[in-house]
């Protein structure tokens, strides 16, 4: 009986772990595909992204073929993005309002014009276009960006090939305009350094910026900081594998963890590789107290403030106000006792005088 209930209850979770992997594979698909169909100009005919020679003062017609292969209508809306680098460390090309890099002559969403939203019937295929405005000033390097296609739904899983942004799937169909041959390296630059707080945990902020239009593909930090003079840093962080889009910037953190922050003056030692060069920046910069007190208040990950913590004097003198009545207590019914016992012994020596007379 029990070995026969023991595989009733496998088949059970076999049956679950099958109707589950069902129903999500099911949530996780998404309603319609992106072909970037690659014209003459392309570079090379092996990628499935448009990496295109332009002319400038050109018109530059980027061609996009929306298949939907489900049995209902799907409503996408669509932008031609910048690739910004994002705090990660990733090329993105998902944001629409993105702060133009203070190095960029232009950015790919300033030339680029698309329709917004297209309705896309069930059963049916739609080509798409997006006109690209060549500057007349002609450039050096690369200007990527993206066209960002996105679709309205319910599921909030990862699909296959697809990006889900909250309760929506996107594709990206990536965009490398270049009109020379000639090579562009990237420049890296050291920002502003400061203390913030991200996603409730306090961290300190160096901007790195690539300052030319050329790729990072494999860059290495490796970022230490210093409290006033002392010669071993407090806190660090080194990543590879990083990558940089042409013109960008982001913000690269070193997390405190589960330590405040402490008021004072502090220096941050930072060196960079891209696989060619390195880079080594220094900065000094001060976290103020009213700063590291505002931080410290609304950090979730930090330990009670010994100040502010438990009363444990107040719960001491607490304990021993007690115990003293405790023992009180105790001595009072020891004397008691004691007095019950000599009455009675008292009582008993009569009794025994009377009893011998």
């Amino acid at each position: 009986m029990n070995m026969r209930i023991s595989k009733l209850g496998f088949a059970i979770i076999l049956l679950l772990l099958f109707l589950s992997s069902g129903i999500d594979g099911q949530a996780s698909e998404i309603n319609f595909n992106v072909k970037a169909i690659l014209p003459e100009n392309q570079r090379s005919k092996e990628v499935s992204y448009f990496d295109l020679r332009v002319v400038p003062g050109e018109k530059q017609i980027l061609s996009v073929e929306l298949i939907n292969d489900t049995q209902e209508d799907v409503t996408i809306q669509a932008s031609a993005n910048s690739a910004i680098t994002n705090d990660n460390g990733i090329v993105d090309y998902s944001y629409s309002d993105t702060k133009k890099d203070s190095s960029a002559a232009f950015t790919f969403s300033e030339i680029a014009k698309m329709p917004k939203n297209i309705v896309l019937p069930k059963k049916s295929s739609k080509i798409m276009e997006c006109i690209v405005e060549i500057p007349e000033e002609s450039f050096d390097g690369y200007v990527l960006g993206g066209l960002y296609f996105e679709q309205k739904g319910e599921a909030e899983e990862k699909s296959k090939g697809a990006l889900a942004v909250g309760n929506r799937f996107s594709y990206v169909v990536g965009v490398l305009l270049s009109e020379t041959d000639k090579e562009v390296k990237p420049e890296l630059a050291l920002n502003k350094v400061q203390a913030t707080q991200l996603n409730g945990n306090n961290a300190v902020i160096m901007n790195l910026q690539n300052k030319k239009p050329a790729m990072v593909k494999k860059l290495q930090l490796d970022a230490k900081l210093y409290y006033e003079n002392e010669t071993k840093p407090r806190y660090e962080n080194h990543q590879e594998s990083l990558a940089m889009a042409p013109n960008t910037n982001f913000n690269y953190k070193i997390d405190l963890k589960e330590q405040p922050f402490i008021a004072g003056n502090y220096t941050v030692k930072i060196k960079a590789n891209d696989g060619y060069k390195d880079w080594t920046w220094e900065k000094t910069f001060v976290i103020k107290e009213k700063e590291a007190k505002k931080y410290n208040a609304t950090a979730i990950n930090l330990p009670p403030n010994p100040k502010l913590g438990f009363p444990w004097t107040l719960v001491i003198s607490i304990g021993a106000g007690i115990l003293v009545v405790i023992l009180g207590i105790i001595y009072y019914f020891n004397q008691k006792l004691k007095k019950e016992q000599q009455k009675q012994h008292e009582k008993y020596e009569e009794l025994k005088k009377n009893l011998d007379k």
